[in-house]
């Protein structure tokens, strides 16, 4: 059993990875796209200028790296594997003993199941490997010094990273040395001690496999790895995702929908399902509700309604600020509507990142060209009065695009759909000639079925 710590060590790693890998996979792009970590003195002053922010600093240069399909998962599995090691070698070198309860395992295994949580922090892993490794590091010091120095390194990484990421690193530090010290005399029967172990080991994986169970929450993964789906535009997993999702969500209508349309189903298949927030399942009001902000342009964006899609980006990028998605899109639409000078101002911080500098440098080469490849505007005249969208109301701006642009067929199957949904038949009809703009195969039998009942009801 000389070598269990790193037997244990090597398991977590396995563990971690796996499951970072497969169930845990979706929330890796999730985070990446939360975070912007940029090389920069400026960005590096808002975290000095403030205490505690340290860590943060630390989370967001990991957080970059999950961009990566494996660099960044591997990285985050073996920050956490430390955070058992440490504090078992740092027992170790102080008292020359194992603490045979393997209570360091705890902290790790906790972080492991609070990351399923989208509210789960990085920087809580990152502060606490911070403060693993200075303890370890200051315990290859003589007894003495080291504790001596204890008083010094927790003032320091209280300013550096908030005072409870040290407290909580001695606290563990301390519960294992007691333990080493008080049943390490056990270890002199071999067969007492591999029971124990093993015992108490059954009993941390039995709580961390129930708890991970009991948290683990499959709709928000599919919404998760639906709108990267929809980022990717792969619009058949779109679906997929959608279907499988249980209870009532608007995004999760929000999505299917632009699927449903993408896939060319939308005037078929519409009411087969639950349109659970009627007109709302086709788009976001603005409510100014903070978590929705940076959803809301993906309707705008497809309909060509490249201004209204920029108000939404922006509205984003006030609430979460300057991440990658945010600035890319208001770098993208400020160059399909003829404002390069705007692009360039986003374009410039988006050349400080690592994996986004390429692509930031070709929006640069293209910013006074006016064309973005998958982006077309709205057209508009010069000389008409600047108009204010409803932004709680889709209906109206979807007769605004269609008059603007007729040949427009999602804006025209979404004010179909709008129409069906707030159940206005006569408004329906009016608008159905608009249909002869494009190369249906037959008029849809949805459509038909309005139009017939419609007609039956005037006779």
């Amino acid at each position: 059993m000389k070598y269990i710590h790193w037997l244990l060590f090597t398991a977590l790693c396995g563990l971690f990875l796996f499951m970072f890998l497969d169930s845990l996979a979706y929330l890796f792009p999730y985070h990446e796209q939360q975070n912007l970590f940029l090389f920069s003195h400026a960005y590096l002053d808002t975290f000095l200028s403030t205490p505690g922010k340290l860590g943060e600093y630390l989370a967001n240069f990991i957080v970059q790296f999950f961009y990566l399909p494996y660099t960044g998962k591997i990285i985050f599995a073996f920050i956490l594997s430390l955070l058992y090691l440490f504090p078992v070698l740092c027992c170790k070198q102080l008292t020359g003993k194992h603490d045979p309860l393997h209570l360091a395992v705890l902290p790790p295994l906790y972080l492991f199941v609070q990351f399923e949580s989208l509210g789960f922090e990085i920087s809580w892993a990152t502060s606490l490997f911070c403060c693993f490794f200075l303890l370890f590091m200051l315990s290859l010091l003589p007894k003495k010094i080291f504790y001596i120095t204890l008083l010094p390194f927790f003032l320091l990484t209280s300013f550096a990273l908030g005072w409870i990421y040290p407290a909580i690193a001695i606290l563990i530090c301390v519960v294992t040395l007691l333990s080493a010290l008080f049943f390490s005399r056990f270890g002199k029967n071999r067969k007492i001690y591999i029971g124990g172990s093993i015992l108490c080991l059954g009993i941390y994986a039995a709580g961390t496999f129930y708890l991970f169970v009991y948290s683990y929450n499959m709709r928000e993964r599919l919404l998760l790895e639906a709108e990267d789906h929809l980022k990717k535009q792969e619009w058949e997993q779109v679906l997929d995702c959608t279907r499988k999702y249980r209870g009532e969500n608007q995004l999760n209508d929000y999505f299917r929908n632009m699927a449903l349309y993408q896939t060319g189903r939308m005037p078929y298949d519409l009411l087969n399902y639950s349109q659970s927030y009627g007109i709302n399942s086709l788009f976001l009001p603005w409510t100014g509700d903070a978590q929705q902000s940076r959803y809301g342009h993906y309707i705008y964006e497809q309909l060509g309604y490249l201004n209204e899609a920029q108000r939404w980006a922006f509205e984003s990028l006030v609430v979460n600020g300057e991440t990658a998605p945010n600035l890319t899109n208001l770098i993208r639409y400020n160059i399909a509507n003829g404002r390069p000078e705007v692009a360039l101002r986003f374009i410039r911080v988006l050349k400080q990142s690592l994996f986004y500098r390429k692509q930031a440098e070709e929006y640069e080469k293209i910013a006074y060209t006016g064309q973005i490849r998958g982006l077309k505007a709205l057209p508009h005249a010069e000389n008409k009065k600047a108009r204010f969208s409803n932004i709680q109301n889709l209906g109206p701006e979807l007769i605004y695009i269609c008059d603007r642009d007729s040949s427009n067929q999602m804006a025209f199957e979404y004010l179909m759909s709008y129409l069906i949904l707030s159940n206005r038949q006569k408004q329906f009809v009016e608008n159905l000639p608009r249909i002869q703009a494009f190369s249906y195969p037959g008029m849809p039998p949805l459509y038909q079925e309005i139009l017939n009942r419609y007609q039956q009801d005037q006779q």
